[in-house]
C-alpha cells in the first residue's frame, strides 16, 4: 500500500474528529478501514492467531475509551499502529511473567521427579519458520510494511527510529528470509 494521499489524510482527520465526538458510524468505518491491516500486522508480530485477535480487540477497546483524544491526532493510522505495537509489548510482558511462573513450577516438578515432555511445535512452512527466526526488530518492521501497509516514514514514526533504519531492517529481513528459504542448511 502506498503512502496516504492528502485526500486520505483529510478523510482520516475527519474520521478522528467524528470518533472524538462519539459517532458510532465513524467507529464502524474505522474498524472496516483498519481491522484487517491491524490483524495481519499483529499476526506476524505475535506469531499467534489468538494473540493477534486479542491485541486488535484491545486496540479498538482502547480507542473507544480514549476517543476524546483522537481529534488532536494528526496521523490517525500511525497513532493506531503505535497503539497496536504497545498492546503487543504489554501482551509479551504478561506472557514473560507467565512463562517465568511456569518455568518455576516445571523446575520444582523436575526437582521432585515429576515432569512431562511435549513435542516441539514445528512451523507450518519454510516462510513461517524464516519469519519466526528474524530478530524482533526486523520482524516488527516486516509486519508493519507487509501486513500493515505502512510506508517507511510511517514505520519510523511508529517505532521511533529513522526512515533509513526502518528501511534497513526491512531489507535485512527480506535478505534473511530469502537466504533461509533458498539455503536452509547454511543458516544453522
Amino acid at each position: 500500500m502506498a503512502a496516504q494521499s492528502g485526500g486520505e489524510k483529510r478523510v482520516a482527520k475527519t474520521l478522528a474528529e467524528q470518533l472524538a465526538a462519539g459517532d458510532p458510524e465513524a467507529f464502524a468505518a474505522l474498524y472496516d478501514r483498519l481491522a484487517v491491516r491491524l490483524f495481519n500486522t499483529a499476526r506476524t508480530m505475535t506469531d499467534s492467531l489468538p494473540d493477534a485477535e486479542d491485541t486488535v480487540h484491545d486496540v479498538f477497546v482502547e480507542l473507544a475509551r480514549s476517543r476524546d483524544r483522537l481529534a488532536r491526532i494528526t496521523d490517525l493510522d500511525a497513532y493506531i499502529f503505535t497503539m497496536l505495537r504497545h498492546a503487543i509489548s504489554r501482551r509479551r510482558r504478561r506472557r514473560d511473567v507467565d512463562r517465568r511462573a511456569i518455568d518455576t513450577v516445571a523446575r520444582q516438578r523436575v526437582e521432585a521427579g515429576r515432569f512431562a515432555t511435549q513435542p516441539a511445535e514445528l512451523p507450518d512452512d519454510a516462510l513461517t519458520a524464516a519469519v519466526a527466526g528474524l530478530p524482533p526488530a526486523q520482524r516488527e518492521v516486516l509486519a508493519l510494511k507487509v501486513d500493515g501497509g505502512l510506508t517507511f516514514a510511517e514505520i519510523a514514526a511508529v517505532i521511533g527510529t529513522s526512515i533509513n533504519t526502518a528501511a534497513s531492517r526491512y531489507r535485512y529481513a527480506i535478505e534473511t528470509i530469502r537466504a533461509t528459504i533458498t539455503h536452509p542448511e547454511a543458516i544453522r
